[in-house]
């Protein structure tokens, strides 16, 4: 397994004539095979820190390391996964083929069977099914099968169920935990829901609002694995209350 190790990263954008610093000085470490969940108000910069992580953005300063590795390394490697809010699948190829993209474009074979990855995103008797035949959970649930065909060491999720009515992201987050138990990735979820935060992560990073950095870490110290049954349990609740009070302060105690 493959921790994430973050220190002193900022990432400013310029725009016209000024520039906007989206991040600063964010220092954080990810133990290999935790899962961490970013939430904060929408600008303060939670995707940006996912795209740099991937390597799809360069930091203004400071330094990642994916184990060993630079994020480009890591991701020349094929060590990095990528689930987007949008299932962005090729409507023109079926689920086995979408599943199969990322080692064609990487002109390698799947390291992944992507039969046994259909299997395990549940799946089985939709080989052949287009996009336009799934509903939207079952196209998430291809595009983390992509995301998992070249065997990453890390995952990197930006709201991936955000687009999901309640019942169904309910049941794709327990999808995801199982997914993420049996694959032993390191992952790291962004999302805009503090219950899904909670009921997901080994730690939650509640990031502060522009310029982005981390206003607070909570150790989220509930058994796994996680059932729903648990977020009736006051334990559950108490983990949801100190997520809300670093989101809003004193905006909690006035209300």
């Amino acid at each position: 397994m493959t921790g994430i190790v973050i220190e002193d990263v900022s990432k400013s954008f310029t725009i016209g004539k000024g520039s906007v610093q989206a991040l600063s000085d964010i220092t954080v470490t990810l133990p290999p095979g935790s899962f961490t969940a970013l939430i904060g108000p929408s600008g303060c910069g939670k995707s940006t820190l996912l795209r740099l992580i991937a390597d799809v953005l360069p930091p203004t300063s400071g330094t990642i390391r994916i184990g060993d590795k630079t994020p480009d390394t890591a991701r020349r490697a094929h060590e990095i996964g990528f689930v987007f809010q949008d299932a962005t699948l090729l409507p023109w190829r079926n689920v086995l083929q979408n599943i199969r993209l990322p080692a064609e474009v990487a002109g390698i074979p799947a390291v992944r069977d992507p039969r046994y990855l259909i299997d395990l995103v549940g799946l089985k008797g939709f080989e052949e099914a287009r996009p336009s035949q799934l509903s939207g959970g079952m196209q998430q649930r291809v595009a983390i099968a992509r995301a998992l065909s070249l065997d990453p060491k890390v995952l990197l999720m930006d709201e991936p169920f955000g687009a999901l009515d309640e019942i169904t992201r309910q049941r794709m987050n327990m999808e995801l935990l199982r997914i993420w138990k049996e694959t032993g990735t390191t992952a790291v979820l962004v999302t805009h829901s503090i219950a899904e935060a909670v009921f997901m992560a080994d730690t939650v990073l509640v990031l502060a609002a522009r310029p982005g950095r981390i206003a607070q870490s909570i150790a989220i110290d509930l058994p796994r694995p996680r059932t729903l049954a648990m977020m009736r349990d006051p334990a559950f609740n108490g983990f949801e209350n100190a997520v809300r009070a670093a989101l809003f302060g004193d905006e909690v105690e006035a209300a």
